[in-house]
């Protein structure tokens, strides 16, 4: 999951849908590429970074870490 993204777009009110329209995609598909579902591309990655966290840095926002699931497991 991208946590830093996620916390990043409630600081800025930077919903889902600005991310699905910015990159093309449907609400559904950037919601799992959010939620760690699915990766971003490089290409989708710097493109949010300019348009909506340019004082950011991809490192920064794109830092993945595995949902654990209740019992402390990966999920």
């Amino acid at each position: 999951m991208y946590f830093n993204l996620k916390a990043e777009m409630a600081r800025k009110g930077i919903k889902v849908k600005d991310i699905a329209d910015l990159l093309g995609v449907r609400r559904a598909t950037a919601s799992d590429k959010i939620n760690g579902k699915y990766r971003f591309y490089c290409d989708e990655a710097i493109k949010i970074k300019e348009t909506f966290f340019s004082d950011l840095s991809v490192d920064y926002l794109f830092q993945f870490k595995p949902k654990n699931d209740h019992n402390g497991k990966i999920a």
